[in-house]
């Protein structure tokens, strides 16, 4: 989608990319947990602005329009019954391609009039990944993300839950990549006071994606409690980055004898307006014991009430393509990247950036 100075949501031009960015449709996107759908759904979905149901058929997820042709209910107040979604309104019954196979007051010799079929919304593809139900509107230009620590028995998971954020995708991204806040807007957490300078790093390119290495100087987990204190002790740690188009975000952290920790922040563009964020924990200190699943929840949830605090504060939900929009400096290079990585999106869906 385009936005214009003064109105940032508007389709006038083309210089700001945000969750209706038509680019996106190219890209996979999650759209659901598993844990936060009940059986096999229907699961009301909202993406990209557009608006449809999900449910698993026969093992497997289809997509659905929102509403039953008949008196237009909501398919989402339905259930699965046997191989069909059931309108919970008049009980018709459609099968994994729309087909409505039963109208019940009609009975089963009864001819189906043509117009009772669903027409399937615009969804390209649908998968089921991480415990995560993942959608492309158009043919997808990568793969979902991939997490190598997923299958990996010495990485044990904390699942935070999931999250809808009045922010872009992009903004968020931003957010998770920038190597420069830490100090400010993490000083009740992780951050560090004394350390300000950000120290040079390089970005490395990849087609689709990059990713950095950032070494700075943290709070010890113990005594990162969500409050600023005056006694607290740090220690270096070592951050690996890496995005994937369009902007899904992995940072392994190596936490040196404490051993490593990996965050996958995934993101649900669901509108210009709001973003449903799905990010895991992946660490060795749980698979070992030292830490309980619980114990990484409640802080990281507590790190993402500060960013979240802040971003949602920004008047625009949308990133800035145009380089002349904002200042940037050395320290920003994983965040210049973003926008490089945005742009590329927006050229491939034949939407020129100023």
């Amino acid at each position: 989608m385009a936005a214009t100075e003064d109105h940032p949501n508007s389709r006038s031009a083309i210089r700001w990319f945000d969750n209706e960015h038509p680019g996106l449709r190219r890209f996979w996107h999650p759209v659901a947990a598993t844990g936060d759908i009940d059986g096999d759904g229907p699961h009301p979905v909202r993406l990209l602005g557009e608006d449809f149901v999900i449910a698993r058929l026969m093992g497997e997820w289809t997509a659905f329009p929102t509403t039953c042709p008949h008196r237009l209910a909501p398919l989402s107040a339905g259930s699965v019954v046997g191989d069909t979604l059931q309108c919970g309104y008049h009980g018709w019954c459609f099968d994994s391609v729309g087909t409505c196979v039963h109208i019940p007051a009609l009975g089963y010799e009864a001819s189906v009039p043509p117009t009772a079929h669903l027409k399937p919304p615009k969804i390209n593809a649908i998968a089921e990944k991480y415990g995560l139900v993942w959608v492309a509107m158009e043919d997808p230009a990568t793969p979902i993300p991939e997490i190598p620590e997923w299958d990996d028995d010495g990485f044990g998971l904390a699942v935070i839950p999931t999250q809808t954020w009045q922010a872009s995708a992009g903004q968020m991204a931003d957010n998770f990549l920038d190597v420069a806040h830490f100090p400010f807007t993490h000083l009740g957490t992780i951050g560090d006071p004394d350390d300000l300078e950000v120290a040079e790093y390089n970005v490395e390119k990849f087609r689709w994606g990059f990713s950095s290495v950032h070494r700075h100087s943290s709070k010890v987990l113990a005594d990162a409690t969500g409050g600023e204190t005056e006694s607290f002790t740090t220690f270096d740690r070592t951050m690996t980055f890496r995005c994937d188009a369009p902007h899904h975000v992995r940072l392994h952290i190596d936490y040196g004898d404490d051993g490593n920790l990996v965050l996958m922040f995934f993101h649900q563009p669901v509108d210009v307006g709001h973003t449903t964020l799905y990010c895991f924990a992946l660490a060795e200190n749980i698979a070992d014991g030292r830490m309980q699943p619980e114990d990484h929840i409640a802080f990281q949830a507590e790190v993402g009430r500060e960013d979240r605090e802040l971003l949602e504060q920004l008047v625009r939900k949308a990133v800035p393509l145009d380089p002349g929009v904002e200042t940037h400096t050395r320290a920003d290079k994983t965040t210049v990247a973003l926008r490089r990585l945005l742009s590329e999106v927006a050229t491939m869906a034949g939407v020129p950036v100023e």
